[in-house]
């Protein structure tokens, strides 16, 4: 009885240590309360400045559709494509074609602040051409273009649907009307009343025609939807009536980004690009009980591409083990671009008893994951060893093992 309580006191005086320690330097593993209480437990520190945590390091792609987001992104820079298929839902029934004629077509879109790229660049230069085929609502770059860029989902040798050139006014939530082809969208309203029909409607794209920025546009406002087919029908037997109707739409965001160079990190949202560390415990004593840890990974600002509001404000840390569900942890940049993971010890033991050995994933996150752009550059493990990704472990060796 009397070991067993002293351990007890030893674990409680472990603790209340591990709040003070502070790793940092190039030393052996640090022995910061050998014989706390004489003849029981030990504590260690240490970093992957000592030890090899770290096996590798890389860039992963993570495709994953994008269908009736809150927002889309859309436009071209140089190395940069985003796109966006449409296809309108719940058409009116607008009564028998030869009773009307429709005096208008446009597609409602609500440009946002942010934009990647020339963030100066306030032009919108739009193209769309009717879709020949049905698309999936788990499509993803790679579904519709092929390497080269090519695709049988349309051809830009057909007669567009719209071709549009705009300026729009800075920091102005306001609609901008792309106008289309009324003949063409008259006979989408015609057949969209046949249920048979609407099903040989396959929607459009858009195309950007300009290579300058991305710019985000709001699709939904809670469960509103912006983007929406504005159609005006006069009826033929009255020379004055007439009346607007609202078309809503599946909207589905294509993007692909410049594949990084060899050697490089690089997180990324809307294509979307992960960081990914081999991480290793190897080196950590079999018998030890893992109490603490803290992930450093760092930004190199200069390196990285970033739109209208700067850097990402949160990043988040992934690890999927091979049973049980994946464990997702936050943290918040720095003004100089360093984030923090703390409090470790948990998503460590579990690492540890799935072989030691595991994938993180360092990864964009909320806003930043589907609805911007910004283009991160982290500190690799070639760079700096104090701007590298660093890993900090806290453990505990049972004095019955300590000889």
């Amino acid at each position: 009885m009397r070991t067993v309580l002293r351990g007890r006191h030893a674990l409680s005086y472990c603790m209340a240590l591990l709040c003070i320690v502070v790793v940092g330097c190039n030393d052996l593993p640090t022995v910061v309360g050998t014989d706390v209480v004489p003849g029981t437990d030990t504590l260690y520190a240490s970093s992957s400045l000592e030890r090899p945590f770290f096996l590798s390091d890389s860039t992963v792609q993570r495709r994953t559709p994008s269908v009736n987001g809150a927002f889309f992104l859309f436009g071209n820079t140089r190395s940069d494509q985003a796109r966006v298929f449409i296809e309108f839902i719940n058409y009116p029934d607008l009564g028998d074609g030869s009773n009307y004629d429709l005096i208008s077509a446009d597609l409602t879109m609500i440009p946002q602040d942010y934009r990647y790229g020339d963030t100066t660049d306030n032009s919108l230069a739009i193209s769309a051409f009717e879709l020949n085929k049905a698309w999936s609502a788990n499509a993803t770059w790679d579904s519709i273009w092929n390497a080269s860029g090519a695709t049988d989902y349309y051809a830009v040798t057909d007669r567009p649907l719209a071709q549009f050139t705009t300026t729009i006014t800075t920091g102005a939530d306001t609609a901008v009307y792309v106008p289309l082809d009324t003949a063409r969208i008259k006979q989408w309203l015609i057949k969209g009343r046949d249920s048979a029909a609407v099903k040989d409607i396959y929607g459009m794209v858009l195309l950007s025609s300009s290579t300058s920025s991305i710019r985000q546009f709001r699709n939904l406002e809670g469960v509103r939807q912006r983007m929406q087919l504005r159609v005006v029908r006069q009826l033929r037997d009255s020379t004055s009536t007439r009346d607007t109707s609202f078309v809503e739409c599946a909207v589905a965001n294509f993007i692909s980004t410049a594949v990084p160079r060899a050697g490089e990190v690089v997180i990324q949202g809307g294509h979307i690009l992960d960081a990914r560390l081999l991480c290793s415990l190897d080196s950590i004593p079999s018998n030890a009980i893992i109490l603490g840890g803290t992930l450093r990974v760092a930004v190199n600002t200069a390196a990285s591409t970033l739109g209208t509001f700067g850097r990402d404000e949160i990043l988040s840390l992934n690890y999927v083990p091979a049973l049980g569900p994946a464990i997702n942890l936050a943290a918040r940049g720095t003004s100089t671009g360093e984030f923090v993971f703390e409090n470790l010890g948990p998503f460590l033991q579990l690492l540890r008893r799935n072989g030691g050995r595991g994938e993180l994933f360092i990864q964009p996150t909320g806003v930043y994951e589907s609805w911007r752009m910004n283009r991160l550059h982290l500190y690799t493990l070639a760079d700096d060893p104090f701007r590298r990704p660093r890993l900090t472990v806290a453990y505990m060796i049972p004095g019955v093992f300590v000889k």
